[in-house]
């Protein structure tokens, strides 16, 4: 083979080999929740039920050609310098520099662009490419037999075997089915229906989804005077508080409010130190699943745990609350900010109101005319009957000449929205 083909070829893969690592990346990573909703405006929902069924062969199929064509990469690069087209001497350190940009390369295209192009375009990038990594995973089908008896094999030492699994699936999507069965039937009410999809669905969700993200976390250095201490916790109105040495990434500790307040009663001579104070954290993956975490809440009986990223630094804190949440909606308590009144008007022709807000209230606030005989009578009624869906914060839609923006919403609910009256030719949707 000529040198000229070889370079060509070892092109070809690193092309082929960052498409692939692109792939993998995103297949792993994508929120199949913003997947689903861009298939919509695409009007292809039968595009995401495929992708859905074939994930986990086009993760092992990208995965394969992946590792295929940065084996060929490097042989390719190792045939040239062996042609000395490449120079290997020593002298001058030009191997070793020829080893550093290398190394270099293959880890941009192997993992810096690929995790980009995975963060920035991940729903159109599968959306527009899942048919060749369906072939892809058809191809490399023989060489992904192995994982699978591999997969088996691990199953099976757990006491468990894939048709578990399986079964285990349908078992849990047989009970939703029978849930929103009796919800339309009027046998369930919808409260209660929501509670029981929230705890099927703890096993499909980490504590990434609910954390509060690192920039929103309440921390204390560790050599913060007492008094600073006691005007940080008032001021940040938490009951726990984590501690940190030199910086967020290193947290020693919680510490409670109660156990400072315990001690703020006691003379300045008589009381503990603060590395006394401060409780061991629990640390856990942002990978750990909600039901993992809520069973290690309570059999350590602490109710907050530290979220880490792969590198061990601090990506957020979850509590028990943040989980239970997720089953029975936002729980207010008297630490959280005072709720929003139903109806706040911005100005003649736009406003802040509640999910909740009925349309002949807004209907007579702005002089709107929004049905009201429809099988929906609040804002956010209209809203998912419009969309099919519960929105996530920051999507809009325009219905009636007034423009819907989601300002919160989580999993079930719209929390708030802002409404604003449009001109006519703004008719379309956002």
């Amino acid at each position: 083979m000529s040198s000229q083909i070889t370079f060509w070829t070892m092109l070809a893969s690193m092309v082929i080999m960052t498409i692939s690592g692109a792939a993998q990346q995103v297949v792993h990573e994508i929120s199949w929740h913003d997947l689903e909703e861009y298939c919509n405006r695409k009007r292809r929902n039968k595009t995401f039920s495929r992708i859905i069924d074939l994930r986990d062969e086009m993760a092992l199929g990208t995965l394969m050609v992946q590792m295929i064509a940065t084996a060929i990469s490097i042989c390719c690069l190792v045939f040239l310098m062996l042609e000395d087209r490449v120079p290997m001497t020593l002298e001058g350190g030009s191997l070793w520099v020829i080893i550093g940009v290398s190394a270099a390369a293959l880890t941009f295209l192997n993992s810096w662009l690929p995790w980009a192009i995975a963060q920035a375009a991940a729903e159109p990038f599968l959306f527009h490419t899942w048919r060749i990594w369906w072939v892809v995973a058809g191809m490399a089908w023989p060489l992904t037999v192995g994982a699978k008896v591999l997969s088996n094999f691990f199953f099976r030492a757990r006491g468990k075997s894939i048709e578990d699994e399986d079964e285990e699936e349908a078992f849990e999507d047989e009970i939703l089915s029978m849930v929103s069965e009796g919800e339309h039937d009027g046998l369930l009410e919808p409260a209660r229906a929501d509670m029981i999809e929230g705890v099927m669905e703890l096993d499909d969700y980490d504590v990434g989804r609910v954390m509060t993200p690192r920039s929103r976390v309440d921390a204390m250095e560790f050599s913060t005077g007492w008094d600073e201490m006691l005007e940080f916790i008032v001021n940040s109105g938490r009951t726990r508080i984590p501690i940190y040495r030199d910086t967020i990434d290193n947290i020693i500790g919680i510490l409670y409010a109660k156990d400072m307040l315990g001690e703020s009663l006691r003379s300045e001579s008589k009381r503990r130190s603060l590395e006394r104070l401060v409780r061991e954290p629990i640390k856990v993956p942002e990978s750990t699943l909600l039901r993992e975490m809520l069973q290690q809440f309570q059999v350590s009986r602490v109710h907050m745990a530290i979220v880490e990223d792969e590198y061990k630094g601090v990506a957020g804190v979850v509590t028990i609350e943040d989980i239970l949440e997720e089953i029975v909606g936002d729980i207010v308590d008297e630490t959280d900010n005072e709720e929003l009144n139903e109806f706040r008007k911005i100005d003649d022709n736009s406003a802040e109101v509640l999910g909740t807000t009925h349309l002949k209230q807004l209907n007579e606030e702005l002089g709107l005319q929004l049905p009201e005989d429809e099988e929906f009578d609040t804002v956010s009624g209209l809203i998912m009957s419009q969309l099919k869906e519960v929105p996530r914060m920051g999507r809009e839609l325009v219905f009636n000449n007034v423009r819907f923006r989601v300002e919160k919403a989580n999993r079930r609910f719209i929390e708030l929205v802002r409404v604003e009256r449009v001109a006519a030719e703004d008719e379309e949707p956002v």
